[in-house]
């Protein structure tokens, strides 16, 4: 399973993943944290290959070091992933041989705009999609495994909100969780529990900083 959410509006974002990760068709751990704080206010989640997230951090380590501590801006976050989901994961494969299906979401505050941009090598190509609310705009999106029909994810979103009284963003957090329970359920490819760990990560306002959470079962 591999299984992003995502709700932004113009002063608030918050980032949800499961906690799967595999090499291949194998998996490897329940309880990969899938998303890495590259600033206080950027965030960077990924879809479930352990070795492709593992050259990313490891690749936002290395900026760090070469800043010397400096804060990094959001456009070079967003050239650095764009060329290396374009380009790199291009012709990666994964050890079993195959093409590595891979999305990168960068998310968090840029200038004074809270937004979010997803990149990706599927099986339909190279993706590559904006996410910036308006004023008193709510944008939800998803990244869903292969075998889920996002149309069906969205319904439940929608399925969910109807049913709990949305008051404060924590009710936001809420809802994502159990929206990623349904995935978890539906997924074909689920073979423990433990997948629906949810782990993630909010900002409140332009000025302020992720914030990390997760949820047992």
């Amino acid at each position: 399973m591999s299984f992003i959410s995502g709700f932004l509006t113009k002063d608030f974002c918050s980032i949800v993943a499961d906690g799967r990760m595999s090499q291949g068709a194998k998996t490897v751990g329940e309880n990969y944290k899938k998303f890495m704080l590259a600033e206080s206010n950027i965030l960077i989640a990924t879809t479930g290959n352990a070795q492709v997230a593992d050259i990313i951090k490891d690749f936002i380590k290395r900026l760090h070091v070469q800043s010397n501590g400096a804060q990094l801006n959001w456009q070079l976050y967003v050239n650095v992933i764009q060329q290396f989901v374009k380009e790199t994961l291009k012709e990666a494969k994964d050890i079993d041989g195959n093409c590595v299906n891979k999305i990168v979401v960068i998310c968090g505050v840029n200038g004074n705009k809270i937004m979010a941009l997803a990149f990706g090598q599927t099986d339909a190509g190279y993706i590559q999609r904006e996410y910036l609310p308006e004023e008193n705009e709510q944008k939800f999106f998803t990244m869903t495994p292969p075998g889920v029909n996002p149309d069906a994810v969205t319904k439940e979103f929608i399925s969910i909100t109807n049913k709990i009284e949305i008051r404060t963003y924590s009710d936001i957090v809420i809802v994502q969780s159990k929206l990623q329970d349904y995935v978890a359920e539906i997924d074909s490819g689920k073979s423990v529990n433990t997948h629906k760990m949810g782990m993630g990560a909010r900002i409140d306002g332009i000025n302020g900083r992720f914030k990390e959470w997760s949820s047992g079962n």
